[in-house]
């Protein structure tokens, strides 16, 4: 059985916080007022330094806007062709992803279309052709004449001045060629 000059539970809660109020206050409010103080007094240094340190300052602070203004310059004009960046990316992306179907599609029906034979190989290929002429023209150049080829054939006869007449001219192609 409890006693009435028992203490309880909650009357020593209620008394260690009375304790500890009386005790923490003070120092609370003293490091308060030394903070608030401290404060106060850089604030007015401050002030009264401002001036001087913003004109000081000055130089640097336009100079930092003119860098910052170039570095943004690029990104402001990109700004304005954004409407275009967008339409032309989107085309963009449309042609790649038509162009893939278009390539699945084809894939799919070439085998059941015939369409992926094999091309016949050509008769001659044209170094083949080139070389035929060079050894149906080597017996001409050996011999140091020329071959002679018609320039105009087509003229009317009876015509005026030298459109009648077949011009002849050396070629020089072929000579230019095997040197």
């Amino acid at each position: 059985m409890e006693s009435a000059d028992d203490p309880t539970i909650k009357d020593l809660l209620l008394w260690t916080g009375k304790t500890l109020y009386w005790i923490v206050r003070p120092i609370g409010l003293s490091v308060y007022y030394i903070v608030y103080y401290i404060l106060f007094a850089v604030l007015l240094v401050m002030k009264l330094l401002y001036r001087p340190l913003e004109f000081l300052l000055l130089p640097l602070v336009y100079f930092t806007r003119f860098v910052l203004q170039c570095l943004a310059a690029p990104l402001r004009f990109a700004a304005k062709f954004e409407t275009l960046y967008i339409y032309l990316g989107i085309a963009a992306i449309t042609g790649v992803v038509l162009g893939l179907v278009v390539s699945l599609i084809y894939g799919i029906l070439k085998r059941p279309l015939g369409l992926d034979s094999e091309p016949e190989p050509p008769g001659r290929t044209a170094t083949q052709y080139r070389e035929e002429k060079r050894k149906q023209k080597a017996p001409l150049m050996s011999s140091g004449i020329a071959p002679l080829s018609y320039v105009s054939s087509r003229c009317k006869p009876g015509g005026k001045g030298l459109l009648p007449h077949t011009i002849m001219e050396e070629v020089d192609s072929d000579r230019s060629s095997n040197r």
